[in-house]
């Protein structure tokens, strides 16, 4: 098992055993290969301090203290550096990756790397301590022998301030959970986290937003182009925007708002206007709303149609042609009813007793939610239209913020 840090000032000597410099990098080739190819050692030239780089075609013996080339030192010919040149312990070693399996940001200790199919090839990354105390020489003293190495293979690492594994890594990305996301980037420095952001589709940065916490949200807005800030915009909840809305001057209230459609503006104006303790204050615009007089098919197909924007979807809530809130219908009944079937015949009727207004308190609605044990409860305004909904999640977030 061989660590990059074990021979970093290594000497290498040609095959007159003459004492050319010392090793201070390896170059490794990012490519397709599921574990990158070591295709050249950066020498430091004993005599004139210049870098010089060295095919590992050339390698004879590579070993802890020497490394022996197979020709003499005025036969080699120099590599010639390409554009996807990874120097391992100049762009790598100590700096942060991302752990796609563990959804983390790690720090770099060492790189790990072997002899594969003929080939140097580097094989993983070390984030333990044990690690740092390789580099300084202290990884052999038994009092350390209860460290054990960690390590990430590298086919499940990103490099985020690598130009090359940028647009690779913003795709992994995408796949994972924004809230796994958005502690990736609020784990990174700010350079990072900004590649990142701007890397990523504007659907993803609206949902990564989200999670983000508040401190965290302006900074991850700041640095995106007007087109796609005002994509980003249009994208997150109403609800979402307008409580990010709340923690900024109003000077930097105002430069936001001019980057949001008009009619969305006017909704969030409206509900900047509530408190953060009341159902206005609370509620959340991400729901499936409906008409009582679809049918089963026609519900099914909306719901279809809408899946992708939402978390998760539990009821469709329900208004008559006057676009007044009537009842929900549960995605359970949906699936179970007989597809003509219309969906009066089917929802649950709400009474004025289990929706709550838009100025109702905190306690309100906690009452209302614990005495007729929902998940969610319909915030309606004073014509009985609704506005929104508050989730169990939304009102323990309030009751207990620090969980």
């Amino acid at each position: 098992m061989a660590f990059v840090s074990q021979f970093i000032r290594t000497e290498i000597t040609d095959s007159a055993d003459q004492t050319l410099g010392k090793l201070v990098d390896f170059i490794a080739e990012l490519n397709e290969d599921k574990f990158p190819p070591i295709v050249a050692l950066v020498l430091r030239e004993a005599k004139t301090k210049t870098l010089r780089l060295i095919p590992t075609e050339y390698i004879a013996n590579l070993d802890r203290g020497e490394i022996d080339l197979t020709t003499l030192a005025s036969k080699l010919k120099s590599y010639a550096p390409h554009k996807n040149d990874l120097w391992l312990y100049r762009d790598v070693l100590d700096k942060q990756i991302v752990d796609l399996e563990g959804t983390r940001v790690v720090r770099v200790n060492d790189l790990r790397f072997s002899m594969v199919n003929g080939r140097l090839r580097v094989l993983g990354i070390d984030v333990s301590t044990r690690g740092v105390l390789r580099r300084v020489g202290l990884d052999r003293l038994k009092l350390f022998n209860f460290l054990k190495p960690r390590f990430i293979d590298w086919e499940k690492v990103r490099i985020v301030g690598n130009a090359l594994q940028l647009s690779t890594l913003a795709a992994d990305l995408v796949e994972l959970h924004p809230a796994d996301l958005a502690n990736i980037v609020e784990d990174l420095n700010p350079d990072q986290s900004e590649k990142i952001m701007q890397s990523l589709d504007s659907e993803t940065v609206a949902k990564v937003f989200e999670e983000l916490e508040p401190h965290f949200k302006h900074s991850a807005l700041k640095n995106l182009d007007q087109r796609k800030l005002s994509t980003v915009l249009s994208q997150v909840p109403t609800d979402e925007l307008v409580d990010y809305l709340k923690s900024l001057t109003v000077r930097e209230r105002r430069k936001i708002l001019t980057k949001i459609t008009s009619s969305k503006k006017k909704t969030v104006q409206q509900f900047l206007g509530y408190e953060n303790d009341t159902a206005g204050g609370l509620l959340s615009t991400e729901f499936v709303k409906g008409s009582r007089d679809w049918d089963v098919s026609e519900a099914r197909e909306h719901v279809r149609k809408v899946s992708e924007a939402h978390r998760s979807i539990n009821f469709i809530y329900l208004t008559d042609r006057q676009d007044h809130f009537v009842g929900t219908v549960s995605l359970r009944a949906l699936l179970l009813a007989d597809s003509k079937m219309k969906l009066r015949r089917i929802m649950k009727r709400i009474r004025g007793h289990q929706i709550v207004r838009v100025e109702a308190s905190l306690k309100d609605i906690a009452r209302i939610m614990t005495k007729y044990n929902l998940s969610s409860v319909a915030v309606v305004d004073a014509e009985q239209k609704m506005l929104g909904v508050i989730t169990v999640d939304d009102l323990m977030r309030q009751l207990v913020p620090h969980a």
